[in-house]
């Protein structure tokens, strides 16, 4: 059963930014992590609350928007967020009403 889904921008800015790695790395994380089952990935066109911060990456069922994200970054969203329902805070850029 799906429990989160992960959204990584891919509009043109976030493209630039390097979106592609951080989300080759999310792939990569939520495999190693066991998470394959539970959580669903997808890429998804500009996210433009935040264009001009990214790559930006959206977590739900928290709600939270992660900005300025590197792969470095990305088991600890998945880990800590996906995992754990728990937002890595020094990364949050916006909470959106209604997420856990």
């Amino acid at each position: 059963m799906t429990r989160a889904h992960v959204l990584v921008c891919r509009g043109p800015d976030c493209i630039s930014r390097g979106a592609q790695d951080v989300y080759a790395e999310v792939a990569s994380q939520v495999f190693a992590q066991g998470l394959s089952h539970d959580v669903v990935q997808t890429q998804c066109g500009c996210v433009a609350p935040l264009c001009g911060h990214g790559p930006v990456i959206c977590s739900y069922p928290s709600g939270v928007w992660y900005a300025g994200v590197t792969p470095a970054d990305v088991a600890g969203i998945v880990s800590d967020d996906l995992g754990r329902g728990e937002a890595v805070e020094h990364l949050v850029a916006a909470r959106l009403e209604g997420g856990a």
